[in-house]
């Protein structure tokens, strides 16, 4: 359906034109009539007809004061201007106007319908084109963040190798790019503010920042959000511009952004690269932001960095703390936790103070994570569920920006290896402490040792007798005697047994020995103790057994 306002100071040609038109244009709807032209330019901009017809002759304004002003409020919609004058420079003036026809009056229907058919036709094509144009630019929109980050990505890589082809992309994009420099922004201790979050809230966090760099930098900047926590800000200059200006302006820019985004609770560190004037040569800049970015492992948060403020990193050797390392695997070993963490303490200061690059840092702690995992798996722990917990600890490592956070990861890494090995630990050693004592009362009666019962259970003399006081509340040769006399104790009471017979069968070769360590455990002499049981039961004021 077609729109159409009628504007004719003539009512009788107005009714005219409406029957014409009703009678034959289905598809045209007449939406108002009016008789003069001052009312024919409100009501087109209100109701943006697609067509108006409009008599030149009008009272308050004429027909062509009227479409001059159509043509600047509503330019899409078409005009065909009436006159009942034949005069060339009415036509000329009109058509200078924009009008798409010029008929004269009266009007023969034919040539009205023929020209409203010609009119609607261009007005369809006009519309199929527009609709068409929005779906573009709806898709355009949807894709351009896509498009952003390919460009993006491509010259921090330096893939784009052409200079035509960058200024194309660029272009594209809206940025004039003859010479650049890169920014980087990283939202500080993002993880561990969004921790407790889920990852719909985490995601609302990185656009609201992401908005407001927008918003601060303004039009012109080409600003991508780039994996995890960072934003790239792409500063392109028309030409070359003076170094030391492009400089301060960056680093204006800079503060305005960490300030800005600071009033919304959040702190950013923002790394600022070099200015290149070969824009193929601008990915240099951003692994420069990186590098200047990075620096906040050091410096703290908050921090506007630019690469020409760091300093020259230790290039001498690292000494790593290898004496602390000894002592703190074997305080892992023997589950003593808190001097662990006080030697870990020793060792991460050391590996800080040696102002080493952060990668360098990085790899001395996951070497130690490595090592403390080793002596955790040697003092009981659970190889299979220490692999994994090895595995999500490197993943958590590698997201670490500064100190507090490889720290903490170190820390936190130490404790789950512990609670693993003690947990680990308690369950094996009742099975190990169990087996030890099914093979004592096996063997009680044979001449064993600590030694060969630790042999037994594979462990060390002095660690399986520890951990078998734990277990059992008393020592290896306390659990053995207790055994050997309940034995004598049943054989005693048959009384042709005799004490030397006892003694032998409950694992002592001298008699008399036996008789005092029965005297010492029961309270009574192995004979005394048989008189008891024979004339009644054993008195607990008397027998202790």
């Amino acid at each position: 359906m077609y729109t159409l306002l009628i504007a004719d100071d003539e009512q009788l040609e107005r009714q005219a034109l409406r029957f014409i038109i009703e009678h034959n244009c289905p598809e045209i709807h007449i939406i108002a009539e009016t008789g003069d032209g001052k009312s024919a330019v409100a009501i087109t901009a209100a109701e943006k007809p697609d067509i108006v017809l409009m008599d030149i002759r009008m009272p308050e304004i004429n027909g062509l004061e009227a479409a001059r002003a159509i043509r600047v409020t509503v330019p899409d919609t078409t005009i065909v201007m009436l006159t009942a004058f034949d005069e060339f420079n009415y036509a000329k003036e009109a058509l200078s106007l924009g009008a798409a026809e010029y008929l004269l009056k009266p009007l023969r229907p034919k040539d009205l319908l023929q020209t409203l058919q010609a009119i609607v036709e261009k007005v369809a094509h006009r519309k199929r084109k527009a609709q068409e144009e929005a779906e573009l630019k709806k898709n355009l929109d949807q894709a351009m963040p896509f498009i952003k980050n390919s460009f993006i990505h491509d010259v921090i890589t330096g893939k784009v190798t052409d200079l035509a082809n960058f200024q194309d992309r660029a272009g594209f994009l809206g940025i004039k790019a003859d010479s650049g420099v890169i920014l980087v922004a990283n939202i500080d201790n993002f993880k561990q503010l969004t921790r407790k979050t889920s990852e719909l809230e985490k995601q609302v966090v990185k656009q609201r920042v992401y908005t407001h760099v927008c918003e601060i930098a303004g039009n012109g900047i080409l600003i991508v959000p780039f994996g995890g926590d960072e934003i790239i800000i792409f500063i392109g200059y028309e030409g070359e511009v003076e170094q030391g200006q492009v400089e301060r302006q960056v680093r204006d820019m800079a503060r305005k952004i960490r300030d800005g985004i600071i009033q919304v609770g959040i702190s950013l560190t923002i790394g600022i690269g070099r200015y290149y004037t070969d824009p193929l040569q601008i990915h240099k800049s951003y692994l420069e932001a990186i590098s200047a970015e990075q620096q906040k492992f050091y410096i703290g948060d908050n921090q506007i960095i630019h690469i020409d403020d760091v300093p020259h990193l230790n290039v001498a050797p690292f000494h790593y703390p290898f004496n602390y390392e000894r002592n703190l695997l074997d305080k892992v070993r023997c589950g003593e936790r808190q001097q662990a963490k006080e030697i870990l303490g020793h060792i991460l200061h050391e590996i800080f103070t040696a102002k080493a690059s952060m990668e360098t840092v990085k790899a001395c702690v996951l070497e130690l994570l490595i090592v403390l995992s080793r002596a955790a798996v040697e003092g009981g722990a659970n190889l299979e569920k220490l692999t994994l917990l090895n595995f999500n600890c490197i993943n958590h490592l590698v997201s670490c920006s500064d100190r507090e956070e490889v720290r903490h990861w170190i820390f936190d890494s130490l404790d789950q290896f512990m609670d693993n090995m003690l947990e680990n630990r308690s369950s094996m050693n009742v099975r190990l402490i169990n087996k030890a004592c099914a093979y004592i009362i096996e063997n009680f009666h044979k001449s064993i040792s600590l030694d060969e019962v630790a042999q037994i259970v594979h462990l060390s003399p002095y660690y399986f007798s520890r951990i078998f006081k734990a277990e059992k509340g008393c020592n290896f040769v306390e659990f053995l005697t207790k055994v050997r006399i309940d034995k004598a104790k049943l054989m005693l009471r048959n009384p042709e047994q005799t004490v030397v017979r006892v003694a032998a069968a409950a694992g002592y070769q001298d008699a008399s020995y036996f008789c005092r360590v029965f005297r010492q455990e029961v309270g009574v002499t192995p004979n005394q103790y048989r008189t008891e049981f024979k004339h009644s039961k054993p008195s607990s004021a008397t027998v202790k057994g």
